[in-house]
């Protein structure tokens, strides 16, 4: 379920736990199924490619990225997660590397490089707040998977094709 702005505090608040306490499956265990058994599966039969939470649009002109990014927050019992796009014309980065030859051959969908900045899918949907997602044990990740899909869909891989067109 996503965490909002209200539920932010009160989570980020919460009694921490510690590393020795009894977690039957560590919650990054549970992130990295959802993403390599549900997410990645989906995101590929919709034309993407790319693995373990960074995906692309097959495009011979744009890097069209769309980005896992997880909580500085996050522990063993919970992951937090949203999703960055990003859409940079391939010879405009190019000319950027030139100027800053540290950046590297492809984008990241999660950094902002000077004028090449990511945009939250939360953003695209609803009331525009930030989204973020949550995974932990004994949750049903099924679920999760279906919405962040059901956002990317219709709203994430739509607004990538816009803007691939829009700055053709």
């Amino acid at each position: 379920m996503p965490l909002t702005s209200e539920s932010f505090w009160p989570w980020r608040l919460r009694p921490r736990v510690t590393a020795t306490d009894d977690v039957a499956v560590p919650a990054q265990d549970l992130y990295a199924a959802l993403i390599r058994d549900r997410i990645s599966p989906a995101l590929r039969a919709e034309g993407l490619i790319g693995s373990g939470g960074r995906y692309s649009l097959k495009s011979n002109t744009h890097w069209a990225l769309v980005s896992f990014q997880k909580s500085a927050y996050s522990d063993r019992r919970e992951i937090q997660f949203t999703i960055n796009l990003c859409v940079v014309r391939k010879d405009e980065w190019n000319a950027l590397r030139v100027e800053h030859p540290y950046y590297p051959e492809k984008p990241s969908g999660s950094t902002i490089y000077g004028c090449v900045m990511p945009t939250r899918i939360g953003s695209l949907v609803g009331d525009g707040s930030d989204k973020w997602w949550r995974v932990y044990h004994g949750q049903d990740v099924a679920s999760v998977a279906a919405n962040v899909l059901m956002n990317v869909r219709d709203a994430g891989l739509p607004w990538l094709h816009d803007q691939v067109v829009n700055s053709s």
